[in-house]
Parts: structure tokens; sequence; C-alpha cells
């Protein structure tokens, strides 16, 4: 279902949606619309002057599809907001004005059809890893247990360990390329010392868009046990095929009492490199004050100004820039899957339900980890992410970044096949 039939069900259903007014309005009102033809996917953006991290490791040709930003240009209207809020040639102290908010609980609803919502659940973030760090100083003491679910983004478990938290694992259970939660094992893992469970949702690095029944039974198990959930739903604005991703805390009550979402627009708007521009959402008072005002008291709940109004633009926008670059990604995830699931090359592509990243089942190369990355790298001059980085369930499998325009990832392929030729 398409962004403007979100608000559309929204609006026919009597949620309230504000709508934006003063100067955020007015700059917005001052951006032009943008064609389909002006994104133009396809082209091949040159990232060479912009301190890319994902180019700055790439030596000798190779094509880096790692880590997760996209070869796109973002929406033209974010970009053009921005830089029509720099043309105003003053950039001193500034307030977060009430339309961040707005935004946020407008997006919220008319997207993901959160339709119980409250605004003064929302709070500004600086950024979803650094958040979960500030909310393990929230919630948790050095030595307390943090249960993720690999294989799962590294940065979950090494964040852990330096915020000097124990990660404990319960695997996901895999069964025919299809992951589900192993509830059996988790329950054996809650402890007097088990505080936090860390929720990628969705999935990354294996696309699971989770659906409301299990995270219901997620919410239920947790409560019992005294255990917060934190939810990483940094992809989950780009779930697809037509689908919808489900907010952890709309599930239930089980799921406001405990839970605390991390979120924001950095993926699905290509804007990573601004890191800051995030959003709490936390349901329980007592947590949502807690957590509040710890950033405050570290001096973090100050957004900028280049995070305040590419957020607003994003959400408040229609411009159909985020459903055709869906429907470009789903493109991609097509030439990967007839090309590696001919059963000629021994790798699997699952299907990703969210994002633009690819999880390849190699295991049936028979290859060691090392052997495997080298494979890619050396014989296929690519980089994809070393699958064993996720944790358990992830030796032999690789993560490929399909964000890019189609040549790339034609160009890409061709040199695994003629590395596979060798």
């Amino acid at each position: 279902m398409e962004r403007r039939d979100f608000i559309k069900s929204a609006a026919t259903a009597g949620t309230a949606i504000m709508l934006p007014s003063g100067a955020i309005s007015a700059l917005l009102s001052s951006c032009s619309s943008h064609s389909e033809e002006e994104w133009d996917f396809g082209k091949v953006q040159s990232r060479e002057g912009t301190w890319s991290i994902k180019y700055g490791r790439a030596t000798d040709g190779e094509i880096p599809m790692w880590i997760a930003d996209m070869d796109f240009r973002t929406d033209p209207f974010v970009s053009e907001a921005m830089r029509k809020r720099l043309d105003m040639d003053v950039l001193g102290y500034t307030s977060t004005p009430p339309e961040f908010f707005d935004a946020i609980e407008f997006w919220e609803k008319s997207y993901h059809g959160w339709d119980s919502l409250q605004k003064e659940w929302i709070g500004y973030a600086p950024g979803v890893i650094t958040s979960i760090c500030q909310a393990y100083l929230a919630f948790t003491r050095p030595g307390d247990k943090v249960i993720i679910q690999p294989p799962v983004y590294d940065h979950f478990r090494l964040y852990i360990e330096r915020m000097g938290r124990v990660a404990v694992d319960n695997p996901m259970i895999e069964e025919d390329g299809k992951y589900r939660m192993d509830f059996e094992g988790l329950e054996k893992l809650f402890d007097e010392r088990t505080k936090v469970l860390l929720l990628c949702n969705p999935h990354n690095p294996c696309g699971i868009l989770w659906d409301k029944d299990t995270l219901v039974k997620l919410a239920e198990i947790c409560r019992r046990h005294g255990v917060i959930v934190i939810s990483d739903e940094i992809h989950g604005d780009l779930a697809l095929y037509g689908r919808r991703h489900t907010p952890f805390c709309s599930v239930s009550d089980d799921a406001k009492e405990i839970g605390v979402i991390f979120a924001g627009p950095t993926k699905a708007f290509n804007l990573a490199g601004l890191s800051g521009t995030a959003f709490c959402i936390i349901p329980e008072k007592e947590k949502r004050e807690k957590y509040l005002s710890l950033l405050k008291n570290s001096k973090l709940y100050e957004p900028s100004i280049m995070t305040i109004v590419p957020l607003i633009a994003a959400y408040r926008q229609d411009t159909g820039w985020l459903s055709s670059l869906k429907r470009y990604i789903e493109g991609n995830i097509s030439v990967v899957e007839r090309f590696f699931n001919d059963g000629n090359t021994g790798i699997r592509a699952l299907r990703p339900q969210a994002s633009f990243l690819v999880w390849l089942d190699c295991r049936a190369l028979g290859l060691p980890q090392e052997e495997l990355m080298d494979f890619f790298r050396k014989e296929a001059k690519i980089i994809p992410s070393d699958g064993s980085s996720y944790g358990q369930g992830g030796e032999g499998f690789v993560r490929l970044n399909i964000g890019c325009p189609r040549a790339t990832l034609d160009e890409a392929l061709s040199r695994i096949r003629r590395a596979f030729g060798k």
C-alpha cells in the first residue's frame, strides 16, 4: 500500500493529524515539486570527495556493497529544504519546533498505521545506536545482561560490550531460509541480571518484518520477567512488497509497558551522514521521563538545524520518492534472485521483507568463512559484509547491499560469475 493510501485511510478513520505551521511550513511550501525523472535511481552518483566510509574501504577497483547506505541521491525535496534553510544565513542556537514532533506523529500514524500513538510518547534521540547506548545507562548497570537474537546487526554486541554490559545470545531458528524467534530458548535465559532484550525490527541482516503475533508473544514473555525491550526500527520505513512495518509498542499493553523504540528517516531517505536524525517513542511515563532526563542532563537533547529540517521534510511531504525507491529496490532484488537462485552458483539469496540488504546463504560452497570472504573480495572484487560478524548462525553467509544503480549491481554480479568461472 502506498503512503498516500495510508494517509487517506488514516483520515477516513478520523485520526487527528495536525498540519505544519509557521516557519517550517513556509519553508516547505517554498520548495519545488520534483519529477520521477529527476530522482533517476539508475544514475551512478559519484561519491568522490564526500568522505564516504563505504567507498573509503574499497581499493583496486572493488565495488563496496557492505555498510548500509545507498548510492542514490536522497529525495530532492528534502535536499532543497535543507538548502533553503541554509540560504537564510543564520545558523545560531536553535530550539526544537513543535512541528518536529508533529511530523513524527503524522508519519507513524499515516505510514505505519499506529492510530493510538500519543504525541507525548515521542522524544528526540541523538542517533539510534547512540540512543541505545544511552538507554543502557538509564536502565542497566555494568555487568547486567542484554539479550540479542543472532545472527543480528554486529553493532548490537559491540556496544553492549563497550558499555560494560553482557551480551546473551538467543539465536534465531532457521528452517529452509526462514527465521523465527526461539521463545523456548528465550525463557531459559532470564535471571536477576537480565534487564534488556534488544530487538531488531525489521531484522538486520535477515530482512524480517516481525509480525504482530510474534511481537505480542515477545512482549508478554519479557514483561512477565521484568525485562525492557529496546526496539531498533531504523529500517521500518523500507517495508517492501506492499507490507507494513509493525512498531513494537503498538501491538499490546505489555509492549507499551516495557517498550522503547528508536527510529528515524536516515535509512529510508539516505540521510545516514546526518547521524543525529532520529527519535524515540516510549509510552510508559516513568521510563520515558528517566530516559529523556538522562539525555537532557548529558546535553544530548538538542537536535541540530540539519536534523530538524530533513526529518520534517521527509515525513511531511508525499513526493512519491520513497515509493519509487522501494520499487527500484524490489527490481534489484529480482535481479539478484534470478542470478543466485538458478542453482548454478551454490549460493541462495534470501528475499528481504524490508530494506536493501540481501542475506546470501553460501553454506553449500563448503568454504571456511575466511576463504568465502576472499572469494568475494579477492576474486570477484566486491566487498560484502562478513556474515560471521553477525554472530551465531552467520557463518557461511554474507550480507550484500543492493541499494545501488542497476548498472553497478549488474557489474558486481558479472564479477561473481567470472570468479566462479575461474
